[in-house]
């Protein structure tokens, strides 16, 4: 039995335009002037001047809404932010949301207590891979109302929208440079092509960088295209392609854990103390190593007002990405002190056998959105009405080899090689390190991983909004439906007892349906206070789950419910806009360990891995934003997360009520930017920011635990309190200052100067890998413009 090699999603763009020139040839132009150009519903309103504060979003409903009238809460980082803090990567430092934490570019991220593997591209789902210049703003939905967009966490999701073509004329060269080597290149350009009706945006970057430790490297190439043309029946329709490529060399350490063995014999007393700070400071792969990512994306949509009650959009993307990495698996190991063997004390053994992995992804998606405004009850009573259908094709297929017994892998395996470090007591390396020295030229051995993967999922959605009362109480309804589709093949690993072959693989099919209704109200008290609340269910597949997992009887995919409710709310004349909000979210089918008795009344327990674990989060978060006046802005994301296990198996049930492990109980940030208006200070300005991540627990709620059944009963026996562990709590300053000048009608030229990490805080982060030190950086700008619109 074989699959694809290659997703049916290259079909999707040709059918997305098919059927959106279909539409657009069927219905008859609105009631307008023939040349008028209609703003769509599906695109926010560009706002001149907005600074960090957006005041709609795409992420919430699907369709353009004002943030203070969405019954629950989306935050918004512009990419002004990005540019005043010099945010050249965005990553795990976007820690101004409260909530939000881990942010990788392969995709990963933290949200109100639970991890996801994946994000949002302008509402197509994403395996990372962004490059911040091309970046309009991040969108961040919170709770299981991510799920109007199929599988979520049930945290919410982050949604990272591209920057749109603008018909005004505009060529930006900046250059940006300072600590770490830190140099990167930016050309963006915008305008029209031939007619007012057609305009694009270009894009093309490259970003180079280090650390303070060896060999680390980082290149990243962005390369961005958008055109769009507006219709004279008022459609819409917006090509984009992008191009990401980042070359990570040598990737920086993790902080092993510190075991002490108390200098007995006797194991029960080991306890871990920490981890090892000081080794984060130097390089553990070497120059033979990398772990690099890529991805290419072709976008197309186009929408249109079919009439006085109907818009239509349609959207297809199709992309291709890759992972490689060689040698990146041979980190630091855990060290170990006070044992009663000197020798044994005071080592970090790196990993044996270094590998050579590759992940190759593609596929594709279709959105089909049509949406319906219009009114009852004599006007009484405005309605939105929203249906959805979509389609979203992965395709994975990850060979992993371990390299093979060449003269390198033979001299690093060796005892005396180098590859066991002796450290000093601070955790130094007492001698300068060696490292393995083989290349991705020499031969390999056997496959540790080689699975090929799709998952397929259709699905649909039906969403209602009413207004009430003159607009003073809106509420919503909804339910969307998915049927998740896994066909997968399985090389290496055995399943329910069968050991496939390279020549006979293990194919592994399975259909899983999901049916999740939402509902929520908000209700305006007064002009400038509203209250609010709703209910939501989602679920949550792992676009890489592996083929045993899936072929276990037991399989279930995750889902989760959760309630939201606060309140929001201005003052000053709309100039602070504030949202105080608290949630409550439970999530089902966690993969725990089951003890089980085989057969009963034998005695005998066996260990069953099941999707039967709960998870229970909590907290409240609370959002300000203040225009103090005109020259001065300020504002401030902070939340309190309480993330526990309820039931993490039958095997561990000392794990309930401990923390989530790489959840911040308490994370986020306040800024406050001067804009000189008048005088010696105009075209001046300044800003200053903090972030703040609470001491976070970093492993897993068993870790430590030695777990042996007494009487029938799983009993801890003995712990090292692993699970205890946590990484200090970290206060960073950032601070940016910039000028501005006109040479002429035309150009204008910009300086910026950023001093990141002000107080040069030396921390971990929560991944257990050292933060950047203080970093100053300097950036020009070029730009020629024209501000006449034909």
């Amino acid at each position: 039995m074989t699959i694809p090699t290659r997703p049916s999603a290259a079909g999707l763009l040709a059918l997305c335009l098919a059927f959106g020139a279909t539409a657009a040839s069927a219905q008859s132009s609105p009631p307008s002037k023939e040349d008028t150009v209609t703003l769509s519903p599906f695109e926010v309103k560009a706002e001149e001047n907005r600074g960090y504060v957006a005041a709609e979003t795409l992420t919430g409903t699907r369709v353009a809404t004002q943030i203070k009238d969405l019954p629950y809460t989306v935050n918004v980082i512009t990419s002004e932010f990005f540019e005043d803090f010099a945010m050249f990567q965005l990553d795990d430092s976007l820690t101004q949301i409260g909530g939000l934490t881990g942010l990788d570019v392969g995709g990963g991220f933290n949200l109100r207590g639970f991890a996801s593997s994946s994000q949002l591209r302008d509402g197509f789902y994403r395996q990372g891979r962004y490059g911040q210049t091309n970046i309009d703003r991040v969108e961040v939905i919170k709770g299981p109302n991510a799920g109007i967009y199929g599988r979520s966490s049930p945290g919410g999701m982050v949604n990272m929208i591209s920057k749109s073509p603008q018909k005004a004329e505009t060529q930006k060269l900046t250059v940006r440079g300072g600590s770490f080597g830190t140099l990167q290149g930016t050309l963006e350009a915008t305008g029209t092509i031939g007619s007012p009706q057609t305009y694009y945006i270009a894009i093309v970057s490259q970003l180079n960088r280090g650390a303070d430790v060896d060999y680390f490297h980082i290149r990243e190439n962005q390369a961005y295209f958008a055109v769009k043309h507006d219709t004279k029946n008022g459609g819409h329709l917006l090509f984009s392609a992008e191009h990401f490529k980042q070359y990570r060399h040598s990737q920086l350490a993790v902080a092993p854990i510190i075991t002490d063995q108390k200098g007995t014999s006797s194991n029960l007393d080991d306890e871990v103390i920490g981890y090892a700070k000081n080794l984060a400071r130097y390089q553990a792969y070497g120059p033979n190593s990398e772990n690099s990512r890529s991805n290419d994306t072709l976008r197309a949509s186009y929408d249109r007002q079919l009439s006085d009650v109907f818009t239509f959009r349609a959207g297809a993307q199709i992309f291709s990405a890759k992972l490689q990495n060689f040698n990146a698996n041979t980190g630091f190991g855990a060290v170990t002190i006070n044992s009663t063997n000197a020798a044994s004390n005071l080592l970090s053994t790196r990993g044996a056998t270094p590998n050579r992995g590759i992940i190759n992804e593609d596929g594709g998606g279709v959105q089909l959105d049509l949406v319906a405004r219009y009114n009852l009850a004599n006007r009484k009573i405005t309605n939105k009405t929203l249906v959805t259908v979509d389609y979203n094709d992965y395709y994975r297929f990850d060979p992993t080899r371990n390299s093979a017994a060449a003269a390198a892998l033979t001299a690093w395996q060796t005892a005396g090689s180098g590859r066991i470090v002796a450290l000093n007591p601070d955790y130094t390396p007492v001698s300068a390190l060696t490292y393995f020295t083989g290349t991705t030229e020499d031969p390999l051995g056997a496959a540790s991983r080689y699975t090929r993967r799709r998952i397929s999922v259709v699905g649909g959605q039906f969403r209602h909004e009413s207004r009430f009362f003159k607009d003073h109480l809106l509420t919503y309804i909804g339910s969307r439906f998915d049927k998740v589709h896994f066909s997968q093949l399985e090389y290496v690993t055995a399943i329910n007892g069968v050991t496939p072959t390279m020549d006979a693989p293990i194919p592994v099919k399975r259909d899983v349906n999901q049916f999740k209704p939402n509902a929520g109200a908000l209700f305006k008290v007064k002009e400038n206070f509203r209250v609010y609340a709703n209910y939501s269910e989602s679920y949550f597949v792992n676009q890489g789950e592996n083929p045993v997992d899936v072929a276990s009887p037991e399989y279930k995919s995750e889902t989760a419910k959760g309630w939201d409710y606060g309140f929001k709310g201005s003052l000053f004349d709309d100039r602070l806009n504030y949202t105080i909000g608290f949630y409550d979210i439970q999530r089902f089918g966690v993969r725990v360990t089951d003890s089980v008795e085989t057969p009963v009344g034998s005695g005998n327990f066996v260990n069953v891995v099941r999707s039967d674990g709960d998870q229970q989060v909590d907290g409240w978060e609370a959002d300000v934003n203040w225009s103090i006046n005109r020259s001065w802005s300020a504002g401030v994301s902070f939340a309190h997360v309480n993330a526990s296990y309820r039931n993490f198996g039958t095997r561990n049930p000392q794990a309930v009520g401990r923390h989530v492990q790489n959840i911040s109980p308490e994370n986020g940030g306040a800024w406050v930017k001067y804009s000189g208006r008048d005088g010696w200070l105009k075209n001046f300005s300044a800003n200053l920011g903090v972030t703040y991540i609470a001491e976070t627990p970093t492993e897993s709620p068993t870790a430590g635990d030695t777990v042996t059944i007494v009487g029938g009963v799983p009993t801890v026996t003995r712990s090292t309190y692993q699970w205890k562990l946590t990484v200090p709590s970290v206060t960073l300053w950032n601070a940016g200052f910039a000028y501005k000048w006109k040479q002429s009608a035309r150009a204008s030229h910009s300086f910026r100067l950023n001093v990141n990490n002000v107080f040069d805080k030396d921390y971990l982060k929560v991944s257990k890998s050292l933060g950047d030190p203080r970093g100053v950086y300097l950036s020009y700008s070029l730009t020629f413009s024209n501000l006449f619109v034909h």
